[in-house]
C-alpha cells in the first residue's frame, strides 16, 4: 500500500483522531504539514487539533513546514526501535566507545527526519509533530508500506 492511496490515508487520519494528545497539542494551529518518505509525499491540513483533509499532492499555496526521512527511519519509529526526538536530532548517539562515535560520522550525523519550513511554527508544534509523526509511522508499518511488509508486498504484486 502506498502512502497515497485513499485506504492509507483514511487509516492515519483515523490514527490522528484516536489520538487526544495530538488534538490538545495542536488546538491553536491552522496550517498544513508535508510528510515525505524516501519516494512519496502526503500534504496534510490540520485546523484547530484535527487533520481535516490530506492530498497526494503540494497545492499551489504550499505548506506550514515538512517533515521528511527515508523509509528505513519511519519504521525505526513505528516500530518503537528508535524516538521521535532521537530521529529529528543531530549527532551520534547509543555508542559504546569514542572508536564508534567516530566511525558514525564523530558526533556530527545529520538527523535521519528532516524539518523543514517555517520553524516557529514546527518548534510550537514539536509536540503535536511528534504525535503526528508516531501515527504517520505506525501506520506505514502497520500498513506493510516499510520494511519486509513493503518488500512482501511488492514483489507480490509482480508476482
Amino acid at each position: 500500500m502506498k502512502i497515497q492511496d485513499q485506504e492509507f490515508r483514511d487509516r492515519f487520519l483515523e490514527a490522528l483522531a484516536a489520538d487526544p494528545e495530538f488534538e490538545a497539542e495542536a488546538r491553536w494551529f491552522d496550517g498544513s504539514i508535508l510528510i515525505g518518505t524516501s519516494d512519496e509525499q502526503l500534504w496534510v491540513k490540520v485546523y484547530r487539533g484535527k487533520a481535516i483533509d490530506t492530498l497526494e499532492f503540494v497545492p499551489v499555496f504550499g505548506y506550514t513546514f515538512k517533515i521528511s526521512g527515508a523509509d528505513a527511519a519511519w519504521e525505526m519509529l513505528g516500530n518503537d526501535e528508535r524516538t521521535f526526538t532521537d530521529l529529528i536530532s543531530a549527532g551520534s548517539r547509543h555508542l559504546g566507545s569514542v572508536e564508534a562515535a567516530e566511525a558514525a560520522g564523530g558526533g556530527y550525523r545529520p538527523p535521519e527526519l528532516a524539518i523543514e519550513g517555517n520553524g516557529v511554527e514546527a518548534g510550537r508544534m514539536h509536540i503535536a509533530t511528534m504525535h503526528l509523526a508516531w501515527a504517520f509511522a505506525s501506520t506505514l508499518v502497520g500498513a506493510g508500506a516499510v520494511g519486509s511488509g513493503a518488500a512482501t508486498a511488492t514483489s507480490g504484486a509482480t508476482a
